[in-house]
């Protein structure tokens, strides 16, 4: 029985509670814990750099949207204010160059107001669509005013009883006139392209 006993005192010597076991499941679950925050603190690093860069992007694209719709929509209405523009301008040309007899002097007049009054909105309209720093539309505005002027200078003639106006002349500016149209398109079109 003795070695029982002895038996009993030994294993009751190795089974003894020194707390390691404690302290080794503490240091355990606070490195669990530790990893865990870690771990937690870096997926949401990573989420919200990737959120912000989802972010950047899209308002990038927003952008570039926003400027080629309004690019696009500046350069459509130069285009038809332009096409109106000289549209007027060829008919009332076409009115200084006709004689006119004395009777129906007062209905011409009119009509020729009229015109004149219509192609000086539209030269004003296209004028403030223009950047006079940038060189093809500075070009545009130029001739634009240069048209102005020389109907002016037509009218003049014509009350004058002189009816043999400078066709070159009024070529020459409406050529200028379209030839900076076709540069700006060109120029708007390239912007576009680059995202510019």
């Amino acid at each position: 029985m003795n070695e029982v006993i002895e038996l009993l005192k030994q294993i009751e010597e190795h089974t003894k509670p020194d707390n390691s076991a404690v302290w080794v499941a503490a240091i355990s679950s606070a490195s669990a814990l530790i990893g865990a925050g870690i771990g937690a603190a870096l997926l949401y690093r990573g989420t919200a750099r990737q959120t912000e860069a989802t972010s950047e992007i899209e308002e990038k694209k927003l952008k570039v949207n926003i400027v080629t719709t309004e690019r696009l929509r500046w350069l459509q209405e130069l285009r038809v204010k332009s096409s109106e523009f000289y549209a007027n301008h060829d008919m009332n040309y076409s009115l200084l160059k006709r004689a006119v007899a004395e009777d129906d002097l007062p209905k011409y007049q009119e009509k020729s107001d009229e015109v004149s009054m219509t192609i000086m909105i539209q030269s004003h309209q296209i004028i403030l669509l223009l950047n006079p720093n940038k060189k093809h539309q500075k070009e545009m505005r130029e001739a634009c005013s240069d048209s102005l002027a020389f109907f002016l200078q037509c009218t003049n003639q014509m009350n004058n009883g002189n009816y043999n106006f400078d066709d070159k002349s009024y070529s020459d500016i409406k050529t200028k006139y379209f030839n900076a149209l076709t540069e700006i398109g060109i120029e708007t079109w390239r912007k576009i392209k680059l995202l510019d």
